[in-house]
């Protein structure tokens, strides 16, 4: 037995012993990424801080998860992991077609994506999304529909394309800035 259907076991044993954790867990991994959606709009309406940065944090963000989940979706075309409830016996708490992928987790990967762009120029409100990032993660193996590599390769993924974003962005603006100060 590998390590990743390990650690899958490890946290879908508790799967369908406690209802309410049952539902809770369900409710988060179906409608988290709302939850995440839910945080940028209120920092784009957000007029805390600076609004004019408050709204290049959520472009950011928004290139970093379309990205992500381009990058996801290449992957997944490229190689396709069935899902643990194909192989192994699990307790599945949400239906999923025998015919999507399971690697890589695009719930994980969009969640870390969004938790990583807020993170890199929030560092308190980005903490708590990484936060939910990781129960997001966690969630998405207690209900049966990924292995532990399929969230660790999101998340990897996210936190790759987060920081080359960054960087390239840093780098635009601070050639933007020298053309502007060079200009006058």
């Amino acid at each position: 037995m590998n390590i990743d259907y390990q650690l899958f076991k490890l946290l879908n044993q508790f799967a369908g012993k406690y209802p309410i954790l049952d539902q809770l867990v369900l409710l988060f991994s179906k409608y988290g990424p709302i939850l995440f959606g839910l945080v940028f709009i209120w920092l784009w309406f957000s007029k805390s801080q600076n609004q004019q940065e408050n709204r290049k944090i959520v472009l950011y963000a928004l290139t970093i998860v379309i990205l992500t989940l381009g990058i996801d979706k290449i992957i997944e075309m490229a190689y396709f992991r069935p899902r643990p409830f194909v192989n192994h016996s699990v307790t599945l708490l949400l239906e999923k077609s025998t015919l999507d992928p399971s690697f890589p987790s695009n719930h994980a990967a969009g969640s870390f994506a969004l938790a990583f762009a807020l993170f890199w120029k929030r560092r308190k409100m980005g903490t708590v999304l990484i936060l939910l990032a990781c129960l997001m993660a966690i969630s998405r193996i207690f209900i049966g529909v990924h292995y532990f590599l399929d969230v660790l390769a999101g998340a990897c993924i996210g936190l790759g394309v987060t920081y080359i974003v960054m960087l390239l962005g840093r780098l635009f603006e601070s050639t933007l800035l020298r053309k502007k100060i060079y200009a006058k």
